[in-house]
């Protein structure tokens, strides 16, 4: 009997080791094909765009002169996006600018800013951060249409209101409620590989739970299918780079529901 216990227990440590060497292996392969394989390739992508287009020669740069070379950078991508609002301000539709720079979230037609808040937390990518700025601004700056977006909360919350039957009842009806208040999180997706979500800056929910856990699901299945899509093709390139910023509920939720549909986005890093 006890001959029998002690072989029990010896095959369950046994079985208990060859699980977690599966499971180390397995997290290792997924780690090789969904992590190393598309940030090598897209690596391969930026260092061909960056050797066709460096300078051949091998002087070194003084400090002045690199200190120049910034500041031009930097008024040239000002006056991009300078050149980006002018060129939307024809348009009919608002768009939606955010300036990394002086940390804003704005609102604007036909040039005119409608409505500005206060960004106060910034995320990049370490790839985005490590995008040599020429190419960021050519790429990423915008101004850029959205092809698809997520969100934890209604574009349109529709009212549901009971007619009266006469003016008195009509006159005892409270006005029509809206509809509950979710947690605000959306995400705008953009076919050069460049996510840009909007999150709520507050930690404490007041929503449901379960429309934030479903946004977060539709999420991260949308980016595990841009990964396998990767993988099967030798031309879509499958790191995705990802830009988040946090503004106050009320505002994000204004955003929202005032941007159209497939909103146009301009990014001032």
């Amino acid at each position: 009997m006890r001959k029998l216990q002690y072989d029990n227990n010896r095959i369950s440590k046994r079985a208990l080791f060859s699980f977690t060497i599966t499971l180390l292996m397995v997290t290792l392969l997924s780690f090789i094909i969904f992590g190393i394989l598309p940030v090598r390739r897209e690596v391969a992508f930026i260092s061909g765009n960056i050797e066709s287009g460096r300078d051949t020669t091998s002087k070194k740069t003084s400090r002045g002169a690199v200190a120049l070379i910034n500041e031009i950078r930097e008024r040239e991508h000002y006056a991009s996006f300078l050149n980006s609002t002018l060129q939307l301000s024809r348009g009919d539709s608002i768009t939606f600018f955010i300036d990394l720079n002086d940390s804003l979230a704005i609102l604007s037609f036909k040039g005119v800013s409608l409505f500005e808040t206060k960004i106060s937390h910034i995320k990049l990518s370490n790839g985005l951060k490590k995008l040599p700025p020429f190419f960021r601004d050519s790429l990423y700056s915008g101004p850029m249409e959205a092809s698809k977006e997520l969100s934890s909360v209604e574009k349109y919350p529709i009212i549901l209101k009971q007619a009266p039957k006469d003016t008195i009842e009509a006159n005892n009806m409270s006005s029509a409620e809206l509809p509950t208040l979710n947690d605000v999180f959306y995400a705008f997706i953009f076919d050069n590989n460049l996510i840009i979500e909007v999150q709520q800056e507050e930690k404490k929910f007041i929503g449901i739970k379960k429309y934030y856990r479903n946004y977060k699901r539709r999420f991260n299945n949308l980016q595990r299918e841009r990964n396998l899509a990767a993988l099967r093709s030798n031309i879509e390139r499958g790191y995705i780079y990802h830009l988040t910023i946090r503004v106050p509920r009320d505002d994000a939720r204004s955003i929202y529901r005032a941007l159209p549909l497939k909103p146009s986005v301009v990014v001032r890093y």
